[in-house]
């Protein structure tokens, strides 16, 4: 049964967390997990993408919004809110709620406040969660690491390993860095 995962704002704003989870997603045909969020979580992404990229075009959000509608399994508009005393950052207090209402098993976010009691989900971070994909099924990162190492030969200058790294998973990038080892090895 594949595992309920709620996406937080942070894991869509970064294109690196962002890409890795919906190919993840995509070449596991949802056997593996599934993937949730809200419209207000990706308005959110929305208005931080186009805080720090104020000079892109439209697609910049108007892609994240088709991406979205297309890959997630679930985009609810609706669920409870309040005050949620014991995480701290009132602005998460949404996300919190969104999780439990979607009954999600893991919330997958690069914050480190949620430890609410009151919960159906555990919070991990996209290096952890990553990790658990690589472990319970290592074909499928191979070939996501084989799709995006052809990618990102292409660019100049950062490596796939190092876009890994700067987007917060160090562990995931040495598994990564494993995997392109092999795929050279085949060829």
């Amino acid at each position: 049964m594949p595992q309920r995962v709620f996406v937080d704002a942070n894991v869509l704003f970064s294109r690196t967390l962002r890409d890795w989870l919906f190919l993840l997603r995509l070449e596991s045909q949802g056997s593996l997990f599934q993937i949730h969020t809200t419209w207000d979580v990706i308005t959110e992404s929305g208005a931080r993408l186009r805080d720090k990229h104020p000079e892109a075009d439209g697609r910049l959000v108007s892609g994240l919004i088709e991406k979205s509608q297309k890959i997630f399994d679930e985009i609810l508009s609706d669920y409870p809110g309040g005050k949620v005393s014991d995480i701290e950052d009132r602005e998460d207090w949404h996300v919190h709620y969104a999780a439990n209402a979607c009954r999600a098993q893991i919330l997958l976010t690069e914050d480190t406040g949620f430890t609410s009691e009151d919960t159906f989900y555990e919070a991990y971070s996209c290096d952890e969660f990553f990790m658990e994909i690589n472990t319970s099924s290592p074909k499928t990162v191979q070939n996501v690491t084989e799709n995006q190492a052809v990618y990102w030969g292409r660019k100049n200058g950062k490596s796939l390993p190092t876009a890994l790294i700067e987007a917060g998973c160090p562990r995931f990038a040495q598994e990564v860095q494993a995997h392109i080892r092999r795929l050279a090895l085949k060829k």
